[in-house]
């Protein structure tokens, strides 16, 4: 006999539905076991993060700073041979000799170094909400609600996978989001490779002055609509967007190709350094920005390695509470002691795996950092303690310890 009851609910409003589903104490315990499993699987690729995470930072410091070290001042307004395959910095004005162009649309031309089209769809969405319920002899009671409202998306929603999809249907997207960059760059005699160009990302509003618009489009403002009436659009109705990078002055650090063409600089490591941002900036304000960018990185990193670890050790410990779960009350309190378990656990075990990284990618800091924090451990624990003089004062010799 199953142990699972399924009651479908309409009562959830016009545009949503509810699902009260029942799972048996026997069904659940099984199903603890699988997710325990699946918790180890995501305690071992939380590890294997970290690991990869904390060897990807050093590799990107160790370039940056051997970058800022070997790179070489270059002139704009000329190109010198002996710079080929060297890291330059060099910064200038950015002329186009053919412009980004958005030619479905017609959109686009004159000094624009990099367009990019936002292409939005009025569709249906759901959101799923459940609250869940553990009632006496373990079993689990719990009600999904799935919602549905109309608004503006850049990716298209399949809505043949919606729970109700009766009413809440979305027309294909017939058009998508894109980036148009010019196909020849320049600063001065120096050719701006479009790998390089990628890199660029001053976007700015952008009115589009459309010449050739797809039938059923109608410029709106700085929009470009397809629609009856954008005050109140109807589902499939687009809207476009544009912003744009026009050309002005830009600082490089990148390597010089021959024939004076830049492009991203790889060295021995492999690691890209491909620098640019507008404005006459010098190379080690550049070098320094690309640094904090990789920093928030690894940190991002760190903690997504933290959450899967903690995630991955709490479902290891769910079947505790679960076969306890006969009386609810009882479940609550092992399942909250089996969570602080895991914070507990999780917390040294990923700084463990940090610093195993440290030692194994770069070996001194990481023995530095495990003796500092000894000696911190040491030196709090020494705080902690009660003064010889009063030990000997109220305790016996014998019992100090």
């Amino acid at each position: 006999m199953s142990d699972d009851n399924f009651v479908p609910d309409s009562g959830g409003g016009p545009d949503s539905v509810t699902e009260v589903t029942t799972t048996g104490w026997l069904r659940r315990i099984g199903q603890s076991f699988v997710g325990a499993l699946f918790g180890i699987l995501l305690v071992i690729g939380s590890i294997v993060l970290l690991w990869w995470n904390e060897g990807r930072a050093v590799e990107a410091i160790t370039a940056l700073n051997r970058g800022a070290s070997q790179v070489v001042e270059a002139k704009a307004d000329a190109v010198d041979p002996g710079n080929d395959g060297k890291l330059v910095h060099l910064s200038g004005a950015a002329t186009i000799k053919a412009p980004a162009r958005d030619d479905a649309f017609g959109v686009g031309g004159g000094e624009l170094l990099r367009l990019k089209r936002t292409a939005e769809m009025f569709q249906w969405t759901e959101e799923k909400s459940t609250t869940t319920h553990k009632n006496p002899g373990g079993s689990e009671t719990k009600e999904t609600t799935y919602s549905y409202r109309k608004e503006w998306s850049a990716q298209p929603v399949d809505s043949g996978h919606f729970r109700e999809a009766n009413g809440h249907h979305n027309p294909p997207m017939p058009i998508r989001s894109q980036t148009f960059d010019s196909s020849d760059a320049r600063l001065g005699p120096y050719r701006i490779d479009r790998t390089l160009l990628d890199e660029v990302s001053a976007f700015t509003a952008y009115d589009p002055r459309a010449t050739n618009l797809p039938a059923g489009y109608r410029k709106s403002g700085d929009v470009l609509y397809q629609g009856e009436s954008d005050s109140a659009p109807a589902i499939g109705d687009i809207r476009i967007r544009y912003t744009a990078v026009p050309a002005q002055s830009i600082s490089f650090v990148a390597a010089q190709n021959g024939g004076g063409v830049l492009a991203p600089y790889r060295g021995g490591d492999g690691y890209k350094i491909a620098l640019a941002e507008t404005g006459f900036v010098q190379a080690a304000a550049m070098f320094n920005d690309k640094a904090h960018e990789e920093s928030i990185i690894t940190w991002i990193l760190r903690a997504v390695g933290f959450v899967l670890m903690l995630i991955g050790l709490a479902l290891m410990a769910s079947p505790l509470s679960v076969l306890v779960g006969v009386i609810p009350l009882f479940e609550r309190i092992v399942g909250a002691g089996a969570c602080l378990l895991a914070l507990i656990v999780a917390v040294p075990l990923t700084l463990l795996v940090i610093a195993a990284a440290w030692i194994a990618h770069r070996p001194v800091i990481g023995v530095g950092l495990i003796l500092a924090a000894i000696a911190l451990a040491f030196a709090l624990r020494r705080l902690h303690r009660p003064p010889p003089a009063a030990q000997t004062h109220f305790l016996p010799e014998g019992m100090l310890r």
